[in-house]
């Protein structure tokens, strides 16, 4: 009997919005990847075997395959008291400097990034667990301070933080991977700001960054990178190169109207293979082209209702630690949501972010779960009421 309480207690301490948000993007990514993928529709299917004809499912089956692996490492990872991470990330962190700097020595030439290590069919991107690994190590470093001196005010320990950030950091621009280092930048600027760090050194940070960024332009970025900027500032430069990605994009959702095409159905731009990268980087065209504006606000709605309820549970933490943990994922999450969907419809540069829990691929969807984990292992935690 007292197990069967146990068994009650434990499944009410875990948090099922999060849960059922998750496996409802992973759903629908999965039915949409099957979408976008399919040969076109001619709109004379008769029955459901003749639609089945036209399904291309092997990026299907290989996502439904890394949601598993990313479900069994959400679930070790919500397991494990969290407290215990702070003890093994240092080890965890070495691991992935390391695969980083094997990449730039491998050089695996992928789309003009050597972010990739390649295995068979399969490719695996060290920089997206690396978003995960930064969440914790500089969670501990801000927690570390913060229990110590109720804030984050010491140069040494602001000083300790920038290089655990600067070195990843500076591993995946060489690598290039522009998209990736923001992501970063988001991750370290909201855990700084949660850790009460002054205003000082956050208007000495503006200055320098509003300093560094044209300089960046002319002496850091590539080629590739600079076309990029300039096709987001002036979308008719490159139409048959990255401007026409954009371009294409915009046009297919526009096509989808007030509420869409519907998916499985003949006409649509994804099927025609008109947007490239439509199962990965703009998926989120594919969408709206389907599901139209309705279906793509409704989408959006869902992102920042998991954003606003991870920001809850931020609030509901034990202890500075997992506060800074569940920002670090909150902070991961709106930067993917913000740039993949802002590179889609033309308010941000092109750079290769894919949409959380929708977008194929099996790096970004493990960093993705794992994160997850960290979220449900804090709330599972969580000081609890009489």
């Amino acid at each position: 009997m007292r197990s069967e309480r146990d068994v009650r207690q434990k499944a009410k301490n875990i948090e099922w919005v999060t849960v059922l948000l998750i496996l409802g993007f992973v759903g629908f990514g999965l039915i949409t990847i099957g979408n976008v993928m399919a040969e076109p529709f001619t709109g004379q299917e008769s029955g459901i075997s003749d639609m089945l004809k036209r399904l291309s499912l092997e990026y299907v089956q290989r996502q439904a395959s890394n949601f598993l692996i990313g479900l069994a490492a959400l679930i070790i990872v919500a397991a494990i008291d969290y407290s215990l991470l702070r003890n093994i990330v240092n080890y965890v962190y070495i691991a992935n400097i390391v695969l980083l700097v094997m990449l730039l020595i491998v050089r695996n030439n992928t789309r003009g990034v050597f972010g990739w290590f390649t295995i068979g069919a399969r490719a695996f991107q060290p920089s997206e667990l690396c978003k995960v690994t930064l969440i914790i190590m500089l969670s501990k470093l801000a927690a570390d301070a913060v229990e110590r001196d109720g804030a984050l005010k010491s140069f040494k320990d602001i000083a300790i933080m920038m290089f655990y950030f600067g070195l990843p950091f500076a591993l995946v621009i060489m690598q290039p991977d522009f998209g990736t280092a923001v992501v970063f930048i988001a991750i370290l600027i909201c855990i700084l700001f949660v850790s009460k760090i002054s205003w000082k050194y956050i208007v000495s940070a503006v200055a320098v960054g509003a300093a560094l960024l044209p300089l960046s332009y002319y002496y850091i970025f590539t080629d590739e990178q600079k076309r990029r900027i300039d096709v987001f500032l002036d979308p008719t430069e490159d139409l048959l190169g990255s401007g026409m990605h954009v371009a294409r994009s915009k046009e297919a959702i526009g096509s989808g109207q007030l509420i869409g095409k519907g998916y499985f159905r003949e006409g649509t731009l994804a099927q025609l293979k008109y947007v490239p990268e439509r199962h990965t980087d703009f998926v989120f065209s594919g969408i709206v082209e389907g599901l139209g504006f309705v279906g793509g606000t409704i989408l959006i709605v869902a992102y920042f209702f998991l954003i606003f309820r991870w920001l809850w549970i931020a609030l509901h933490a034990k202890d500075h630690f997992g506060t800074c943990l569940v920002i670090g994922a909150t902070s991961m999450l709106l930067a993917h949501v913000f740039e993949n969907i802002g590179m889609s419809i033309g308010l941000m540069p092109v750079t290769g972010i894919p949409l959380p829990f929708i977008s194929y691929g099996g790096s970004n969807l493990l960093a993705n779960m794992l994160s997850a984990g960290l979220v449900l292992n804090v709330w599972f935690r969580r000081p609890q009421r009489r």
